[in-house]
């Protein structure tokens, strides 16, 4: 007692009383006390392996929250698709540039099928994707959900405007879409076929600002999300349309490698990724998974939340 007394900077007899204290707490004998001194009961030394992985804990997260407030450094390639870009990528630069200046950032654009194999292979660190991946080699995490909408670029409007239009409508309309291998054009076909829809396919591209120039000229319609297209909804050239009922949406899921979880490229960049969806997800319309939703405030603006 006298030595514990010393180490502590405790008052021997404030030290007794707190182990009675305790002991009385737990309802338990934690100490046997002899003429040489106390030795630890079973419970005594049970309490004192917990005591020790508590520690072990609380050390943990006072070094990742510690982390988290340190300004990223090194490097990261982060994957996005070409829809998700037109939106995302201009913020996250920025982001990066005006807090994190050590950071060197690059941004790999590709399909989420792309990104996806990408990110088994080792090539990006992180990605925004549009399906979970299976297996236990990726940590993913969905934080959103992405409205499809119809949109078209002539002057006559096809539909009532702010109606919501059921997708067997667009039959007898011109549609311009991904190819069979993009996921969007797979979440379309698979919507179509739940509604016994056939579309009407004028044009099959895999290129994004081809997509838009042809339907902005009135060719054809096209689905895509709103995010996409922001600036010509703003300025005017697209108006859009959402499909349903019921809703075609896309998860938003943000992907790291297991392994690298604890290591910038993983949940640093995963964490920087969440903020500026966060941030974005209004001019996105994005719908903020539930529980992101604590989240959703940033910078005194308010996110919709839920589904």
């Amino acid at each position: 007692m006298s030595a514990a007394s010393a180490i502590l900077h405790v008052a021997q007899p404030a030290l007794s009383r707190q182990m009675q204290a305790l002991e009385r707490e737990l309802g338990t004998k934690l100490f046997l006390r002899t003429g040489r001194g106390v030795v630890p009961t079973p419970a005594g030394n049970a309490l004192l392996d917990e005591a020790r992985l508590l520690l072990e804990e609380a050390d943990r997260v006072s070094r990742r929250i510690r982390g988290l407030g340190e300004r990223l450094s090194g490097e990261a390639t982060i994957g996005l698709s070409p829809t998700i870009g037109r939106l995302l990528t201009l913020p996250l630069v920025q982001h990066v540039q005006i807090h994190y200046p050590g950071l060197r950032l690059r941004i790999a654009e590709a399909f989420s099928g792309t990104l996806l194999e990408w990110l088994q292979a080792g090539r990006i660190d992180a990605a925004i994707l549009y399906h979970m991946p299976a297996g236990g080699s990726l940590r993913s995490n969905l934080i959103a959900e992405e409205p499809l909408s119809i949109l078209s670029g002539g002057k006559e409007v096809p539909f009532p405007v702010g109606a919501t239009v059921p997708i067997a409508d667009l039959v007898g309309f011109p549609l311009v879409l991904p190819t069979p291998q993009h996921g969007l054009r797979k979440m379309i076909d698979d919507h179509a076929a739940a509604n016994g829809v056939t579309l009407d396919l004028m044009l099959e591209f895999d290129s994004l600002d081809a997509t838009i120039a042809l339907v902005r000229q009135g060719a054809a319609l096209t689905i895509l999300p709103r995010s996409a297209v922001r600036s010509e909804l703003v300025a005017g050239t697209l108006r859009a349309w959402h499909v349903g009922p019921p809703p075609l949406v896309r998860p938003l899921i943000i992907a790291t490698a297991a392994q690298r979880a604890d290591a910038i490229s993983g949940q640093q960049i995963a964490a920087l990724l969440r903020r500026i969806i966060l941030s974005n997800a209004q001019d996105g319309g994005w719908r903020i998974a539930p529980a992101m939703a604590d989240d959703a405030t940033e910078g005194g603006r308010s996110k919709p939340s839920g589904f």
